[in-house]
């Protein structure tokens, strides 16, 4: 119970927003980018041929980023196996929840221009509160407005996809140097990276000078760069968050008895129970619901492929988080002790506007459970295609951190960065296609010593999983009391909470999990040994 609570209010700290701050590795913004770029080139053959794999926001933003760069690209193909966000009749049933869009996400959709930012913006609701209800007739006021503070803007990935996506059809239609295309409903089966090829469910695309994989925490570009590096040098773990898992359900309007304007983490009436319902309010004066909890030891074990007997009776988390494996529409509960049982455990619910949908819309989907992600390095060796893996692909904290959509956009933005810092073409070149490749590589190398120290940091925070000695870890407990009640507001007490400090500033998460160091048993490494370990795994 605790830990799923513990959860939810992590993931709703993207609520909050700094005065002051920057990041270690700045962002570019559109009117800085020119700098890096030397003059046109008329030759083809330093055009680039790209192709991102992931139509989400990390992958969208990216092809902005390009679009925008002055970097000679010539084409960029985004392979999206989803339907587009904006065929309305193939997105129902969506179990996406509402995402936070925090500082670090909002600047980074700003480096391409405010204009992008203002057309994701206002398909979005700009929140700020966050009350905790404890019961039915108690709740704290966690969070509030505060003057001169941006605040957060709680968004469905399939409405930022589709601001992101009209946009970058508008844009790309009035560029004469760049082609850009979007596959959706397009399956990678196979991703070559010895010919930089793309085979997908319809034909096979390329060669690509570059590849890039924002597919998530299930990433088959990933799985490319494991199959195609030397042995012993690109790692990965990915593990599943088991026996935590979450269901989503949308409604036309916020319950009438909580806060129309704030989020709301609702705790059950039966606190043992270890399910939560975490209430978002959305654009058009709608809502989302998570709920969290966990999976039964049956359920548990069918999703770890183990053969247990099935326990007979019925309680709430059996009956609301099913067998992960089973697929959507294969679910069969009833609707009517569903909704019977969830006002029971949050009578704060009762009258909300269109709960039959979604016990409907509950009932009929797949339970979830989230993966996490580490990889010791973020690109190819340079006996391959260059390629790069950003957001989830490279390192997914299964929510618990609350930035996953916020670093996925900021890696995009720091990725091209480096490209411009780095991809110089020159009319003088002998070797234009080894230079291009080379420099290419670096560009990635760049980023992988940027980003992977970032990637590490924001993993260590949710899946340490390392426990302190005894005393230490009193008073890491203490510390962490002491920083949620006073937070350093009143007589300089404690500091920002650590889910404060990830939300509501641009500090690097490197800066942060260093500052913390007391909290966790590992020396987290300095930028330079970093350095020195990213570029020993290909011997750089």
């Amino acid at each position: 119970m605790i830990a799923t609570s513990l959860l939810l209010f992590i993931f709703v700290t993207t609520l909050s927003f700094p005065k002051t701050g920057a990041f270690v590795t700045p962002l570019h913004s559109s009117s800085k980018t020119q700098q890096y770029v030397l003059q046109a080139h008329s030759e083809k053959e330093w055009d680039l041929n790209v192709a991102i794999v992931g139509a989400g926001p990390s992958g969208l933003l990216l092809a902005h980023k390009l679009l925008q760069s002055n970097i000679p690209v010539a084409n960029i193909d985004v392979f999206e196996s989803r339907a587009d966000p904006r065929d309305l009749q193939k997105q129902q049933g969506s179990r996406a929840y509402a995402l936070g869009l925090g500082i670090r996400g909002r600047s980074a959709i700003r480096t391409v221009d405010e204009e992008l930012w203002a057309a994701v913006k206002e398909r979005g609701f700009e929140c700020e509160r966050f009350r905790l209800h404890l019961s039915q007739k108690l709740n704290v006021k966690l969070r509030d407005r505060e003057e001169g503070v941006e605040p957060s803007v709680l968004i469905y990935q399939t409405d930022l996809c589709s601001g992101l996506l009209d946009e970058l059809e508008t844009r790309s239609s009035d560029s004469s140097q760049c082609t850009v295309k979007v596959h959706y409903e397009t399956f990678i089966k196979q991703v070559d990276l010895a010919n930089a090829i793309m085979e997908t469910n319809e034909q096979k695309k390329g060669p690509y000078d570059l590849i890039v994989g924002c597919d998530g925490a299930n990433s088959i570009v990933r799985g490319a760069l494991d199959k195609y590096s030397p042995p012993n040098t690109f790692q990965f773990t990915q593990r599943r968050l088991l026996p935590g898992c979450f269901k989503v359900a949308r409604c036309e309007k916020m319950p009438p008895l909580l806060d129309q304007n704030s989020v709301a983490l609702v705790l059950p009436e039966s606190k043992a129970l270890g399910v939560t319902a975490f209430v978002e309010p959305t654009v058009n004066g709608g809502c989302c619901i998570l709920f969290a909890g966990k999976l039964s030891d049956a359920s548990k074990s069918e999703a770890e492929g183990e053969e247990e007997e099935v326990q007979t009776g019925v309680n709430f988390n059996s009956l609301l988080f099913p067998d992960p494996n089973l697929s959507d529409g294969d679910i069969h509960s009833d609707g009517g002790l569903t909704k019977e049982m969830i006002f029971e455990q949050f009578p704060l619910l009762e009258g909300t506007p269109g709960m039959d949908d979604a016990v409907h819309q509950l009932l009929n989907q797949r339970t979830s459970v989230a993966d996490s992600v580490k990889c010791n390095i973020y690109n190819a060796p340079s006996t391959i295609t260059p390629t790069a893996i950003c957001g989830d692909a490279a390192h997914a904290t299964g929510g618990v951190s609350g930035q996953g959509c916020n670093s996925a956009l900021i890696d995009a933005a720091v990725l091209v960065d480096c490209l411009i810092e780095n991809y110089h073409p020159t009319k003088n070149d002998d070797s234009i296609v080894a230079t291009k490749k080379a420099m290419l590589h670096q560009s990635l190398q760049s980023y992988s010593n940027k980003q992977v120290p970032q990637g590490l940091a924001l993993y260590d925070f949710g899946n340490d999983g390392k426990i302190l000695p005894i005393f230490r870890n009193i008073k890491a407990m203490l510390s962490n009391v002491i920083d949620t009640i006073f937070g350093g507001r009143w007589f300089g007490i404690g500091k920002k909470p650590l889910q404060t400090l990830l939300a509501s500033s641009l500090d690097s998460f490197t800066y942060i999990r260093r500052d913390r160091q007391n909290y966790f048993v590992d020396e987290f490494p300095s930028d330079e040994e970093f350095v020195k370990q990213l570029e020993s795994v290909y011997d750089v």
